[in-house]
């Protein structure tokens, strides 16, 4: 019965649609058709809107950011995150590169080691420790103390703006003259200054007598002593002086001393001395300390060309044309004159003239040199120079008396 009832129900074969027609629906007929009416797309950044454009930006109160040298120098300054090590000898410092590279050609020239070892023999741990609180100072300042040890190290580390300042202080010519520019020689030869050592010696003017009564001056070396007596700039009455000093020196330690008596007597200048002292000096002498000197035939013959240059200074008188074509023809040489000084309490610093006029001998000279012991370390300031009190000087008898042409003819 069911299916005789199907079969019923089957529409007629005429009116079924092929199988392959598409099957479509009132829907998509409407989304397909086109229509009249399209908007034209634009982006916001099209229509004029800049998201960097804000109105009022500059109006917005920021908060302000540490500063990067502030940031930087607390670091530094308080040690934190050292990056490398410096050892000096036994002694280790946590450092920032960074900052000995800024000052520091040595350490410019270094990649990026963390263990640096400077040899001790060229820069101490106390000069190091100055070197880099010098770095990291605002406003550094040399100090007296150590001045020499830091401009050591600094020549060694090749710090050109350290180097500057320390020699700045020391070439300070109002500083560092007479008392305190041998002080300052004797700290120089530690470290082989030598530049140092010759500027130094050239500030002794009116100090040289109270060094020469010094110990100091016992145990200076025979070139140190000749650099001294070589220069134009040492103070003295006379140049008997400059010889006696010598045979100070010498007769300190006369054995081991002998070898170099040539090379000090050179710097003698016998020229400068009183022809009445080179002879009695040549034919009496009065003390084996000179004896020892003045038996040499070198030295004899030092001493008489000294008399042949005073003597005929004094024959030829104001004559200096003819003076000078005497000493061409026979070779000899005008002695520069030294710095003459004038001390009253010097017991045989007489004019020629002065009837209290008396023979230095080295006994007297030592007795000279007692005195300014005795006296103090502020003696020396109380010498005047020789030129300025020439004109003044009266010595023991009245002005009008005959005046020597030269003021070294006092012995």
């Amino acid at each position: 019965n069911f299916e005789q009832h199907s079969k019923h129900l089957k529409p007629a074969p005429s009116k079924i649609l092929p199988s392959t027609l598409p099957l479509t629906d009132k829907k998509s007929q409407a989304f397909g058709r086109t229509s009249d009416s399209q908007l034209r797309e634009k982006s916001l950044l099209d229509m004029g809107f800049k998201p960097n454009e804000v109105e009022g930006w500059e109006q917005i109160v920021q908060p302000p950011k540490q500063n990067l040298y502030k940031l930087l120098k607390n670091m530094i300054d308080n040690y934190k995150k050292p990056n490398v090590q410096i050892r000096v000898g036994g002694v280790t410092f946590n450092c920032h590169m960074m900052v000995l590279q800024c000052y520091s050609d040595f350490f410019m020239d270094c990649n990026n080691e963390l263990l640096i070892q400077l040899p001790e023999e060229k820069i101490t741990p106390a000069a190091f420790m100055m070197v880099y609180d010098w770095m990291l100072a605002e406003q550094p300042l040399v100090q007296r103390e150590g001045i020499l040890e830091l401009f050591n190290a600094a020549n060694f580390l090749h710090i050109k703006e350290l180097i500057n300042q320390c020699w700045l202080c020391l070439d300070d010519d109002a500083r560092f003259r007479e008392d305190t520019a041998f002080l300052l020689y004797l700290e120089a030869r530690k470290y082989c200054l030598e530049s140092l050592e010759q500027l130094m010696l050239m500030r002794i003017c009116k100090f040289f007598l109270t060094l020469v009564a010094s110990k100091e001056f016992l145990i200076l070396s025979a070139r140190e002593v000749c650099t001294l007596l070589s220069s134009n700039t040492i103070g003295v009455n006379s140049e008997t002086e400059i010889f006696m000093s010598v045979v100070r020196w010498l007769s300190h330690n006369w054995e081991e001393r002998k070898c170099h008596m040539l090379d000090l007597i050179r710097c003698v200048r016998f020229s400068l001395m009183p022809p009445w002292f080179l002879v009695t000096l040549t034919k009496n002498p009065e003390c084996p300390e000179i004896d020892h000197i003045v038996n040499h035939a070198e030295v004899r013959n030092m001493i008489n060309d000294g008399i042949t240059y005073t003597t005929t200074q004094f024959y030829y008188g104001e004559k200096r044309e003819d003076f000078l074509q005497f000493l061409e023809r026979f070779q000899l040489l005008t002695p520069v004159q030294r710095q003459w000084v004038f001390d009253k309490e010097c017991n045989y610093h007489h004019r020629l003239e002065c009837p209290n006029l008396q023979y230095v001998t080295y006994k007297s000279f030592l007795e000279y040199l007692e005195m300014i012991l005795s006296i103090g370390k502020d003696y020396w300031r109380t010498l005047e120079m020789a030129k300025s009190v020439e004109k003044n000087m009266q010595c023991c008898v009245p002005t009008d008396c005959r005046k020597p042409a030269d003021p070294n003819l006092v012995g």
